[in-house]
């Protein structure tokens, strides 16, 4: 019997194949979101994993985790969607959140949170999730995601109030200028684009205070946006690429926040294979 796991977030899509309890394949390919992405974008993420995987037909289960895919709608999207390439297979969808749960709450009740180009919060009772925070997307939410931190960093160089070489520094690496930033936020589609890539930066640039402020204030909107949904004194595990590589700073923030930080991994795919393979 043959598992397909699949961990589509908004930048990149993790494929496994598991057979016996063994990985047979691996594959990465673009992000899948249904809430940003067309049928035809998402179906070409598809369409390049199969040419590659050398035995598709096996494919008894798919376990589909993916950003945008709380709703039922888009659940049944993306069900649709996989069955025109595996018509054969009993296929399972769940958001990219439940993903974190089954990989990383190790059956116990606890806060599950997810820190990358998008920010997510639930409360998984070792079960099921039976809460989550509302999730708004870049323009009125994602506190202390990727996104997130480029806005905030778009704000301070518009303002003015990035030290002159930083500034410099950023309109080279990015192609920018006031004008264009503009432009490209109110003038052109997806602005959230640009927003998101610009965590790299402020990562290259942590030891500056202005970068310093800069992501503890957004991991502390975050903890403080999400943690009113929740009990106290359950523990948050957190992933993404975000979560992972701001790490230091989250602490500090959880901290400030009074919230119990458990394990933080950069994607759960590891951790999710782990947990299928008990299906062997």
């Amino acid at each position: 019997m043959s598992f397909l796991l699949v961990d589509a977030g908004a930048t990149k899509t993790e494929f496994t194949l598991l057979s016996e309890g063994k990985i047979i394949f691996r594959h990465s390919g673009l992000g899948i979101n249904p809430n940003y992405c067309t049928e035809v974008e998402m179906m070409r993420v598809f369409s390049e994993f199969v040419a590659q995987c050398p035995d598709t037909g096996a494919v008894s289960k798919i376990f589909y985790y993916g950003a945008g895919c709380a709703s039922e709608r888009n659940a049944s999207l993306m069900e649709g969607l996989m069955a025109n390439f595996f018509p054969c297979a009993d296929i399972k969808v769940y958001s990219d959140l439940v993903a974190v749960c089954h990989a990383l709450s190790m059956g116990q009740a606890s806060v599950i949170s997810i820190l990358g180009t998008g920010s997510a919060s639930c409360l998984f009772n070792g079960e099921v999730i039976t809460n989550r925070a509302p999730s708004l997307g870049y323009m009125l939410g994602d506190e202390g995601s990727g996104t997130n931190l480029g806005k905030r960093l778009l704000t301070v160089y518009l303002r003015g109030q990035l030290p002159a070489d930083m500034a410099e520094e950023l309109e080279q690496t990015y192609d920018l200028t006031f004008e264009k930033v503009i432009h490209r936020l109110y003038k052109e589609p997806e602005p959230n684009q640009l927003m998101s890539q610009l965590a790299p930066f402020i990562q290259k640039h942590i030891d500056q205070p202005i970068m310093k402020k800069l992501t503890l204030d957004a991991f502390c909107a975050f903890f403080a946006t999400q943690k009113i949904h929740y009990p106290e004194g359950l523990y948050w595990h957190l992933s993404g690429s975000v979560a992972y590589y701001f790490r230091e700073i989250i602490k500090q923030a959880a901290e400030i926040e009074n919230c119990k930080l458990g394990m933080i991994v950069a994607a759960p795919m590891e951790k999710l294979i782990d947990y299928y393979k008990k299906l062997k």
